[in-house]
């Protein structure tokens, strides 16, 4: 017969004990010695998250502070470079693939992979989670038996450390397995099998296209707004998918340009044609509109032997290299100006080599925001390569004496989309026009997501998925 595990710690205390101090099990009495079991104890009853701190390269403790969300996050400032996109066929160019956004029909033909960096020589071992989420982002309560065929608990693949490179670091690289329901994902990724030393999560979207949505991309109803908002007026046809109480079980998300800070969330049909299965979405209070915003500003830096397009200086050192972007100025009063870019996102490379993922170098950017006066809130970089998120990380400080906004980033070599966004004081939205302006004839990628939950389901599918391209020259 086992004996209870706390009999088993108890007689253990008595052997440890006494193996340690012999005079305690002579003189010691059995009140002594309870007391004693109980304080040894305690200390393994404690929460692993709270037995001890991992700090940063800044020194700033991070391990208690790792709740888990469901947005593109990095929870650490030595992971670096994360990338979620389809994986490319042998021979493809991956930096192509990059600029593609985390989003697959059911029917995967490819995987996605993740790949990131980690500053530093030290190989660690990796693992990672899957999620599903409701139309809100919410974990749905959904088991793991329900869109995953295998146990959710996956190993990495093996790392590989840079290559000729002054920076050192260790790149890590992921196929995420195939799910079988549609809907909105997390992937979690976590160290030496800790669940609760997350270092990042990343969203992706599996649709399965059940509903068609005919869109348009219009200028705004409203009369202010028509020069510099874009309107996303959209019907969703139902004819071969019957939807009940679609007022109450659909749901609708639009994003820009693949990003979540702005989206447009759980629109609800203007209108339900039951004799025509259609769901009508074309509303005049603004409610589907977009700041159309202005054309990303970019720099190539896929070399740093030689100026790309918009650096301005290179300084090489023996342990790292800086490069000077050319400074920029607001656009907010700028007329439209048509140019080319890739909508924000980011992609990794080395031009000398075409191995970007373990051969490109980190690099010290140094940005600079003419600015005769302070914003009236705080200034970030802001793009794909900052999560668009505002962070102390992506916040750019004001100097007085050159009357500008200055920052100093460590960014892997590749070409690169950016804005100035403007973080209010008073709070709100992040304001990514008050430093660009924004233009109707701006090119942007808009995805209109459709979600339906079927009755007695306990999660909210992904069922209607299309992408519109306003303006687009590429």
């Amino acid at each position: 017969m086992k004996s209870s595990p706390f009999l088993r710690f108890y007689t253990r205390t008595f052997q440890v004990v006494a193996r340690i101090q012999p005079w305690v099990t002579e003189k010691a009495s059995l009140p002594f010695m309870l007391i004693l079991a109980v304080y040894l104890f305690i200390p393994s009853c404690v929460p692993l998250a709270q037995q001890g701190t991992t700090s940063t390269a800044s020194g700033e403790a991070y391990y208690l502070d790792k709740t888990m969300r469901t947005s593109d996050y990095v929870y650490e400032e030595g992971i670096k470079t994360v990338l979620l996109y389809p994986q490319v066929a042998q021979g493809a160019d991956p930096a192509a693939a990059m600029l593609q956004p985390p989003v697959l029909p059911i029917v995967q033909s490819v995987p996605l992979l993740l790949e990131f960096d980690e500053m530093g020589n030290t190989f660690k071992n990796y693992r990672a989670k899957l999620f599903h989420c409701n139309a809100d982002w919410s974990v749905s309560l959904l088991t793991d038996i329900d869109f995953v065929d295998q146990i959710n608990d996956f190993l990495f693949n093996q790392p590989q450390l840079s290559f000729n490179t002054k920076v050192p670091y260790v790149h890590y690289t992921f196929e995420v397995p195939k799910v079988k329901l549609p809907g909105n994902y997390v992937l979690m990724v976590y160290r030496e099998g800790n669940v609760k030393d997350i270092i990042l999560t990343k969203r992706f979207i599996v649709y399965e296209n059940r509903v068609q949505v005919a869109a348009t991309v219009v200028p705004s109803t409203g009369v202010q707004e028509r020069n510099r908002n874009q309107q996303i007026n959209f019907q969703v046809l139902y004819r071969d998918y019957p939807l009940t109480n679609p007022r109450e079980t659909v749901k609708v998300s639009i994003r820009q340009n693949y990003k979540w800070n702005n989206a447009i969330t759980s629109l609800l049909p203007l209108s339900v044609r039951e004799d025509q299965a259609t769901l009508e979405y074309n509303y005049f209070n603004l409610e589907n509109n977009f700041a159309g915003g202005n054309e990303y500003r970019f720099f190539d830096m896929r070399s740093i032997r030689f100026l790309g397009m918009n650096m301005a200086k290179i300084n090489p050192a023996p342990d790292s290299t800086t490069v000077l972007i050319v400074p920029d100025k607001s656009r907010a009063k700028e007329a439209y100006s048509q140019m080319v870019d890739i909508n924000g996102q980011f992609a990794v490379d080395n031009y000398e080599t075409g191995r970007g993922a373990t051969e490109a170098d980190y690099v010290n950017v140094e940005f600079t925001l003419q600015s005769p006066e302070r914003a009236p809130g705080n200034v970030h970089l802001w793009g794909a390569f900052m999560n668009w998120n505002p962070t102390s990380i992506s916040q750019m400080r004001y100097d007085a004496a050159s009357q500008s906004y200055k920052g100093n980033y460590l960014l892997k070599q590749g070409l690169y989309n950016y804005v100035y966004a403007l973080e209010p004081a008073q709070g709100g939205a992040i304001n990514e026009t008050y430093f660009e302006g924004s233009h109707f004839e701006t090119e942007n990628f808009y995805e209109i997501i459709i979600y339906y939950r079927p009755l007695a389901s306990r999660a909210d599918l992904v069922i209607g998925y299309t992408l519109l391209k306003h303006n687009s020259r590429r």
